[in-house]
């Protein structure tokens, strides 16, 4: 999803943790002061957001058949 021009998903914790570590990534605060630890608040380069959305899509499970 896109709130204020940052691209959320959700990923793996592993996977969420290490943007973070990195500094490409923020956990995400829905506004209630609790952040969520498999999502990810990312406002870096638009064009690798395909990407991440595919791979989010497929730890939701969107792939399944």
């Amino acid at each position: 999803m896109a709130v204020r021009g940052h691209l959320v998903v959700k990923l793996p914790k592993e996977r969420v943790d290490a943007f973070v570590a990195s500094g490409a990534a923020r956990h995400f605060d829905p506004g209630h002061g609790r952040l969520m630890k498999e999502w990810a608040d990312l406002s870096g380069e638009k064009p690798g957001w395909a990407s991440l959305v595919r791979e989010a899509f497929r730890h939701v499970g969107g792939a399944r058949r």
